[in-house]
């Protein structure tokens, strides 16, 4: 996880900068170049997003459940010698998934230090 930019940093980044350089534009480019600061500016690709990740991943699980593919794994399996029941396979895979992508989503939320690009 990301150095938190917090008040104090800020406060601490300007004033070093406001105290070293002579324009309103040197600060500002001082203070974006600090390392906390210009991390945090950069943005994060959609894909690369933990919070859009356990998202897709839990609507994902829905949709293999609307549509019977879980069940269709089943019927696969069967093929192959395994004597599964289809709907709690359906049940058990949905709700892993759906409630792994949602902690996913939560953690990428709680965690997040830059904008999305």
């Amino acid at each position: 996880m990301a150095d938190p930019i917090t008040k104090d940093v800020i406060r601490d980044v300007v004033t070093k900068a406001a105290a070293s350089s002579a324009s309103p534009a040197e600060v500002a480019r001082e203070v974006l170049s600090e390392p906390t600061i210009a991390k945090a500016t950069r943005p994060i690709s959609r894909v690369a997003s933990e919070t859009l990740q356990g998202i897709t991943a839990a609507g994902i699980a829905q949709v293999l459940s609307l549509t019977g593919a879980t069940k269709s794994l089943v019927i696969i399996a069967g093929w192959f010698g395994q004597s599964w029941n289809a709907d709690e396979v359906s049940t058990v895979l949905t709700t892993v998934l759906t409630v792994a992508g949602l902690a996913w989503a939560w953690y990428g939320r709680e965690t997040t230090t830059r904008p999305l690009a």
